[in-house]
């Protein structure tokens, strides 16, 4: 009769802790932080450029596809748009992702945040470095949660130079630049682009 009794009370002991033990473990788990995301990031982008034909595609598919599975990734983080942010600007900083892919990534995951990033001194120099630019632009409509909607223009640079006639011994040559597809891989040293 004792040992039924030791039993209840063990049952009864297990039953009223075990609720704590699973808030300690809940509290225990902290919010994802911009250095947390990292990891998540470029192992997103490793896996799209691991895609076969990867390599064969054009510099817009290569940038669809590493926005397309950095997105996702972040999305599933559960992170907050404040450390989507931070972590895509470092990610920029870091060389895992090029700056039109981090603001590519914003606009789709949280709207809200994709200015930011743009402006981001970070994302600036390296787009800057690269003869890159890049446009975001609010729109009138707004996403399901609310945020506003974003349009993205990313352009990267290509100048023609022409010389002076070498027959004629003439010069003055004009530059003109003219708009290139944006190259997601332009200052990146990230595996996934070949550095």
């Amino acid at each position: 009769m004792a040992s039924h009794r030791v039993r209840a009370i063990a049952i009864s002991l297990a039953v009223a802790l075990a609720p704590m033990g699973a808030g300690n473990v809940w509290a225990q788990t902290a919010a994802p932080t911009a250095a947390s995301l990292q990891s998540a990031i470029a192992a997103a982008a490793q896996e799209a450029a691991s895609q076969p034909g990867f390599a064969a595609l054009s510099s817009a598919a290569k940038l669809a596809a590493i926005e397309a599975a950095v997105a996702s990734a972040l999305a599933a983080s559960g992170a907050s748009p404040a450390a989507i942010a931070a972590a895509l600007i470092q990610a920029v900083s870091s060389g895992t992702v090029s700056a039109g892919v981090a603001i590519q990534v914003a606009a789709a995951v949280a709207p809200q945040i994709a200015q930011q990033v743009a402006e981001a001194p970070a994302v600036q120099q390296q787009l800057a470095a690269t003869g890159q630019t890049a446009t975001v632009t609010a729109t009138a409509a707004t996403t399901t949660d609310g945020a506003p909607s974003v349009l993205v223009s990313l352009q990267g640079a290509a100048s023609t130079a022409t010389g002076g006639d070498a027959a004629t011994g003439a010069g003055g040559g004009t530059t003109t630049v003219t708009p290139a597809p944006f190259d997601p891989c332009a200052g990146v040293v990230a595996a996934y682009c070949g550095g």
